[in-house]
């Protein structure tokens, strides 16, 4: 019995398209594409899961050495069969997967290129069925089958009978990089039935003992993924980047299809720039998700803070490692004005010298700090500036989105403390919208709201969660966003900037998730590339 009615995937056309990283290095990518030829295979039994795969070829399903579709008119023996004599040549892996599965393709290989194709290897996973998962909500199975196990599936006419219990006579690999997933369905908070495609992350996180911070090495697929969420994996593996990270990557040995040696991670860069641009951050939140969030916060986004305040109205001390400071202000949605002017002239008045930067962010915001410092290294935190998602919904509005954050010079917040709050230029009641009575209040003392996107005109501040941006069509023509930016958001991929800073409405357990993909989860053999700093500074002076 559910609540509500169970979620399903609904699947529709859209083009999100595709851009280059030129910065980044592929050739060991490139040289195990060459050398582990893998063939992919999909079984479609209906118009949407046919119109799902259109969406894999333009993501992940574009990264195997063939793709195979059936439209469900052929056995699994047939397919098989006729994939081995066609392409025996040019095959040394078979992956047969489910169209509701993301494959990390360059992971997959890399684990693969320690097998010989010749042997009998297999890998499989099976996933439940759940409600809310699934676009034909049904049980699956994936597999990856090595040429020898292929060949001698054939050969043993396996699939006269239950063919699995040939597989069970050959060597099976660490099937746990496919995330099997078979769970009592009680555990699975209905909260997540949107966001399904964490949930085999976060379940092993939280309930196999394995914490977030004991990953997976190179996970090789992400189960329960919809057709929108593919382009959210695909932005967060490909694209989006913490600034001064270089990820690093274990060597293959002698005997592997491709010898590579161990590339270390060098954080040098962000290093220096975590002291050389202090930035002290301000999170809003309500008693009742104050352990749920300070926690997550906390172990993620927040210790890249030079400083982290939680700000509630309750004093709150359960989470170990947490400064946090109980406002004596009323709660509700109309009264976060008067919240977080009390919030701004608490850390005026006690920790104005701490920081260089101030920045204030929603309980529900994910934020890559790296990226912030990246932005902020070519300003000086004496000019009268604040950054953020500008919004201007009328010719004598302007300010910036409260829920992707906004981040403050110390100048800035000088004069809004100084000679703001304690003017009528500024709301002196506790009720307002928040976002909007800073930008009133900010105007009014002379700081000016500063483009945030990047070079290329893409965004970095996002007022919304990924999928919406992302998805052309998500949102309707009429949304109230396009009439609030100041700046045109642009259609898919375009739309985000390879160093974003935030990201808003991210429920806590997925700022684990995307803390995992950015900063512990790269696609093997690709070595993400930076732009340059500008000017000439020295950032160990």
């Amino acid at each position: 019995m559910y609540l509500q009615p169970p979620y399903k995937e609904r699947v529709v056309e859209y083009e999100v398209r595709t851009r280059n990283e030129t910065r980044d290095n592929t050739v060991i990518a490139q040289q195990l594409y060459g050398k582990v030829r893998v063939h992919c295979l999909l079984q479609l039994t209906n118009s949407h899961e046919r119109l799902k795969a259109k969406h894999i070829l333009s993501t992940w399903g574009a990264r195997c050495n063939r793709m195979h579709i059936s439209k469900g008119r052929h056995t699994i023996g047939e397919l098989y069969q006729s994939i081995y004599e066609r392409f025996y040549l040019e095959l040394d892996w078979l992956l047969h997967v489910h169209v509701d599965s993301y494959v990390i393709m360059e992971n997959l290989r890399f684990h693969l290129a320690k097998y010989a194709p010749t042997d009998e290897v297999y890998f499989s996973a099976f996933h439940a069925f759940y409600p809310y998962a699934h676009v034909s909500q049904t049980d699956s199975t994936d597999y990856i089958l090595s040429r020898g196990a292929l060949q001698q599936l054939l050969a043993r006419n396996c699939f006269s009978r239950k063919w699995q219990d040939c597989l069970a006579e050959m060597k099976q690999g660490p099937s746990e990089l496919l995330f099997p997933f078979q769970i009592p369905g009680e555990l699975l908070p209905f909260e997540l039935r949107s966001e399904f495609w964490n949930w085999p992350y976060i379940h092993r996180a939280v309930y196999s003992d394995q914490g977030f911070n004991n990953p997976l090495a190179f996970p090789i697929a992400f189960p329960y993924t919809t057709a929108n969420q593919l382009y959210v994996l695909e932005y967060l593996l490909y694209h989006l980047r913490p600034y001064g990270h270089t990820s690093g990557m274990p060597g293959l040995s002698q005997g592997s299809a491709v010898q590579v040696a161990a590339l270390p991670a060098d954080d040098t860069i962000a290093k220096q720039l975590f002291k050389k641009i202090r930035i002290l951050c301000m999170v809003m939140t309500y008693p009742h998700r104050y352990e749920k969030v300070a926690r997550s916060i906390r172990r993620t986004w927040g210790r890249r803070c030079n400083k982290l305040i939680v700000f509630s109205s309750r004093n709150q001390t359960g989470v170990r490692g947490v400064h946090t400071v109980a406002l004596n202000v009323s709660e509700g949605y109309g009264l976060l004005w008067g919240k977080t002017k009390a919030a701004f002239r608490h850390v005026y008045r006690h920790h104005r010298h701490e920081a260089d930067w101030f920045f204030k962010a929603d309980d529900d915001t994910y934020a890559i700090m790296d990226n912030m410092r990246y932005m902020l290294h070519s300003h000086h935190t004496d000019e009268a500036v604040y950054f953020g998602c500008h919004f201007t919904p009328n010719e004598n509005e302007s300010y910036m989105s409260g829920g992707a954050g906004y981040v403050l010079s110390r100048e800035a917040l000088r004069r809004a403390i100084e000679h703001g709050l304690h003017s009528n230029g500024c709301n002196r009641r506790q009720s307002g919208t928040e976002d909007f009575e800073m930008g009133v209040c900010l105007n009014y003392c002379g700081v000016t709201p500063t483009d945030s996107r990047d070079s290329s005109g893409r965004h970095r501040f996002l007022p919304l969660g990924l999928e919406h941006v992302l998805i052309p069509g998500r949102l309707p023509p009429d949304f109230w966003l396009y009439r609030y930016l100041n700046y045109k958001i642009k259609e898919g991929l375009e739309c985000c900037s390879t160093y974003a800073i935030t990201i808003h409405y991210v429920i806590y357990y997925q700022i684990y998730v995307f803390d995992f993909l950015l900063y512990n989860m790269h696609p093997y053999g690709i070595i993400k590339g930076h732009e340059p700093l500008d000017g000439n500074e020295n950032l160990d002076s």
